[in-house]
């Protein structure tokens, strides 16, 4: 079987084309990525048909549209990263709607992971020639899947260094250096590497620019437009919110930042993904660089006996390179809320439910009326908040503030640009889905 006409990392597509008309559909393919977060199932039925010999040319107009913008991306760190993103996105939206059975799934999984990496469930039993009884009741009893023939082909197992994360938090079960799981357990992870092979896809298009003129007037025409684009377009992954010293203001931030920022103060530390997060979080707040560095250097305890000059010298780096002053000067974005799901920290997903609950109680409420309505809820907070976890979030938004939005939040600074218009701690420019009063 063949890989689906809609999967992006296809070979280069044939770029005997005028450019002009190349131009045109990249920016098709920018109309489809930022119509998608609004909409997708009805998206993907427009954008996206089912299969069809008729139909060849549309995907093809598709993947010529992503080359140009992969080329354009390579030009310009913050166009990347925001194409790493979106891009993401519609490949997660792709995958859910138009791959049905697991002969489709195997091969964009190995597609992604590399085809020695993933097995079927039945490929995996002949390989590793177990007594099928003993070998399926374990895995019954630890993860509960199906018996049915149907459930057991679902099942997929992939080698452990392509799913480190999905190791470190016991996601799957491990056997002679596979995790085996349920299909929809590898999803997160799926969408992750995806981006980074999209990631090394833009590095290597870097080979055609400086070949043909008209098609680096075409790159370079196109990146001056849609850097002006994105920055009006994308409200909830670039760009500094606007208000005086918002990071001064923990009230405003989501309940991952939070989580971190209590942490840290407490603490004096935090695990390396997390500061990474912390990071993006307080530059996109308006945090300068300086006031970032002194911002660690004051309250980390790792920091005891270093001298301000030192510490620039050493963990130093690390903030600048978030702002684009070292190595690749690359623009960092906050992650979105699906990023940071499955490789940064959300409360909803990675903290036990007794410490979740006592998390939610214990912050942003301040009047014994808003708790007793948090205590109402919690039963469907917990329950949604590990399969769910934006919905769990915007769920609990509307509990704290009493207000409803048009839909769920899906990026950390949708919460605090929310939260920014209710508190009154600024105008800032409104986003299209703004919460309404109840």
């Amino acid at each position: 079987m063949l890989l689906p006409n809609w999967f992006l990392l296809q070979a280069p597509p044939n770029l005997n084309i005028d450019v002009k008309a190349w131009k045109n559909l990249a920016w098709n393919r920018v109309q489809l990525l930022e119509k998608l977060p609004n909409n997708p199932s009805q998206v993907i039925r427009d954008y996206f048909p089912s299969y069809d010999e008729a139909l060849n040319q549309i995907y093809e107009d598709y993947r010529l549209g992503a080359y140009l913008l992969r080329l354009v991306a390579a030009t310009n760190s913050r166009l990347e990263s925001w194409l790493i993103e979106v891009e993401g996105d519609l490949f997660e939206r792709l995958y859910y709607d138009r791959t049905e059975t697991i002969d489709e799934k195997v091969i964009i999984f190995r597609q992604v992971f590399g085809e020695e990496n993933v097995l079927k469930y039945e490929e995996f039993k002949l390989r590793m020639d177990e007594e099928k009884n003993e070998y399926l009741a374990e895995l019954y009893q630890q993860y509960h899947t199906s018996r049915s023939r149907k459930k057991r082909d679902f099942l997929l197992c992939v080698h452990f260094s392509k799913v480190p994360w999905m190791v470190s938090k016991r996601k799957g079960y491990l056997r002679k250096g596979w995790v085996v799981s349920n299909e929809a357990s590898f999803r997160g992870v799926l969408k992750k590497a995806f981006e980074k092979k999209l990631e090394e896809e833009i590095i290597k298009s870097q080979d055609l620019l400086g070949i043909r003129e008209d098609i680096d007037n075409a790159v370079q025409d196109l990146e001056q437009d849609l850097s002006k684009h994105v920055q009006i377009r994308s409200q909830y992954s670039g760009g500094e919110l606007e208000g005086q010293d918002l990071f001064l203001h923990p009230e405003i931030f989501p309940p991952c930042m939070l989580r971190i920022y209590f942490e840290f103060e407490k603490t004096g530390r935090l695990v390396h993904v997390q500061r990474l997060q912390m990071g993006f979080f307080l530059k996109r707040l308006g945090m300068s660089v300086n006031e970032q560095l002194h911002f660690w250097y004051d309250k980390s305890v790792d920091n005891v006996g270093q001298t301000f000059s030192e510490f620039q010298r050493t963990s130093g780096y690390q903030i600048r390179h978030l702002y684009g002053l070292e190595g690749g000067k690359k623009d960092y974005n906050v992650p979105q809320c699906s990023t940071i799901a499955t490789g940064y920290f959300c409360p909803f997903v990675h903290l036990a439910p007794a410490v979740l609950i006592e998390f939610l109680k214990e912050n942003y409420y301040t009047t014994k009326k808003k708790l007793k309505i948090l205590n109402s809820h919690l039963n469907s907070l917990i329950s949604v908040s590990s399969s769910n976890p934006t919905q769990a979030c915007s769920q609990y938004f509307r509990l704290v503030y009493n207000r409803s939005l048009y839909r769920k939040i899906v990026h950390p600074l949708q919460w605090t640009r929310f939260a920014i218009k209710i508190e009154g701690l600024s105008s800032p420019q409104e986003p299209e889905n703004k919460p309404k009063e109840e």
